[in-house]
């Protein structure tokens, strides 16, 4: 079943989306599909009541990341090519309800009919004004609200770019319980499927994970800490770069906070870069 709703979204994310809806593990989900496609989807995802958004999304892809949380909304009329919003439940009451909630821009209560924590509602509903503005992406805001930098696996969504995470909201720190209880429960569903896909992604996303607003996302694979410096000796990236090869030359970093790393030659620094660690 996974694989054939990976096939058909072209992302193990969404697939899984749609799967914890089904499973009775979430009571809606939003998924955005390519317009041109979603008809057809709907017609496949039986057994759930599924509606359309009236407008359409257009993705501002930033070209040095190469990929973006960011669009402008189109009229469905528009000529211009996009993508739509897909509101999944068993129920058509919370279908529609989380649709209305998208189009009235009632981010805290669409994100608790999705399932999310309050908390983390809470938080984007707080941060949206700011973080809409630049990639729509609350990462380094959920780690400005994390004590430390080292984390449970759970509520690992910096590497959602990847394909890989437990979760479909940003946590409102990355030490959230009620997130990290939300992730279990995820997982459980997956392993009920596929307890191979679920030790995949137990593996996958654990790991320091560098962050960075201008040049990406790195995953740094078989990784071992001492006295907060990190050795590794592979490496996943967002983007081939410089930065990617910097990474992958050094095989080490030493971790100053959760803001500042230092490579051999280099150092990465400020607001916009983070590291965690996820265990």
């Amino acid at each position: 079943m996974i694989d054939l709703l990976q096939q058909k979204l072209g992302s193990m994310t969404k697939a899984l989306e749609i799967l914890y809806v089904k499973e009775g593990a979430k009571p809606a989900a939003r998924i955005i599909v390519d317009e041109e496609k979603a008809d057809e989807l709907i017609k496949y995802l039986d057994g759930l009541f599924i509606v359309k958004s009236d407008f359409k999304i257009k993705k501002e892809v930033d070209e040095r990341r190469q990929y973006s949380d960011k669009g402008i909304r189109l009229p469905v009329s528009s000529k211009e090519n996009g993508q739509v919003f897909l509101y999944l439940s068993k129920s058509i009451e919370k279908a529609e309800s989380a649709k209305r909630l998208e189009e009235e821009n009632r981010h805290m209560e669409l994100g608790i009919a999705l399932g999310y924590p309050e908390c983390c509602a809470e938080f984007f509903n707080k941060n949206f004004p700011i973080e809409s503005k630049k990639q729509n992406d609350y990462t380094l805001a959920a780690l400005k609200n994390s004590q430390g930098y080292k984390f449970p696996f759970y509520t690992n969504t910096a590497i959602r770019h990847l394909d890989l995470t437990l979760l479909s909201h940003f946590p409102c720190s990355f030490n959230c319980k009620n997130s990290i209880e939300l992730a279990k429960k995820n997982l459980d569903t997956l392993e009920k499927h596929s307890r191979e896909l679920g030790l995949i992604f137990q593996g996958m996303l654990k790991g320091p994970v560098i962050y960075t607003e201008k040049y990406g996302v790195f995953l740094l694979r078989n990784a071992q800490i001492s006295n907060d410096e990190i050795t590794y000796n592979g490496i996943f990236g967002s983007l081939n770069n410089n930065l990617y090869s910097l990474l992958k030359k050094s095989e080490k970093i030493q971790v100053v906070s959760k803001n500042h790393i230092k490579l051999e030659k280099n150092e990465l620094k400020g607001d916009d870069v983070g590291v965690m660690l996820f265990i």
